[in-house]
């Protein structure tokens, strides 16, 4: 008999916890190495957050994805969210599917509730899909839009922006130069002295 590896347990974890009654996981993945059935294991995985004197460790549940040929291991994009939302939680922040969920509660598209609250669609997007967690206070303004109330505040004043910007387009807002044709005639070039 051969002594146990690290692989042997993982493949051996994997069968234990496959064969649970309740516990979903995806259909099995090809293998970047080998091209065999992967499987999955949850596990706790613990990692790195942040740079220098800031950084710390974050602990998330995760999907480790098991070759049942080979033994070897790989994280998809099912463990990187979850790792993801750990961070967002560590951090006291809402999670990506918050926000989006946000954005649903209120059934607007992302144009459209970046247009009522003045957020940018492109920051809209990246928080919703996780490429960037919103500051502290961008989170704090996520938080009010939860209230159906504020939102609606929001679009009135959204709605009585247009309206007062319909109102004033013909009038002349600023003070501005004549540069009318004759001026433009009459202006001395412009030479450079030695």
């Amino acid at each position: 008999m051969h002594e146990r590896t690290p692989v042997d347990e993982s493949v051996a974890a994997l069968s234990a916890i496959d064969s649970k009654p309740g516990r979903e996981t995806p259909q099995d993945q090809a293998c970047f190495e080998c091209d065999g059935p992967a499987g999955t294991v949850w596990r706790d995985h613990t990692f790195i957050h942040g740079v220098g004197a800031s950084a710390v460790e974050v602990t998330a549940r995760i999907p480790v994805r098991v070759c049942r040929s080979c033994g070897f291991e790989f994280l998809d994009h099912e463990a990187e969210t979850l790792q993801h939302e750990a961070i967002c939680q560590h951090l006291g922040v809402l999670a990506p599917k918050e926000v989006r969920g946000i954005r649903a509660l209120h059934g607007m598209s992302r144009v459209a509730f970046a247009k009522v609250t003045g957020l940018g669609e492109a920051t809209l997007n990246r928080w919703e899909n996780g490429l960037l967690i919103q500051n502290r206070a961008n989170d704090r303004y996520l938080r009010l839009l939860a209230s159906p109330g504020n939102v609606q505040a929001l679009q009135h004043m959204e709605d009585a922006g247009a309206s007062e910007t319909s109102e004033t387009v013909g009038a002349s807002r600023f003070r501005m130069l004549d540069a009318s044709a004759a001026r433009r005639r009459r202006r001395t070039p412009f030479r450079l002295v030695a």
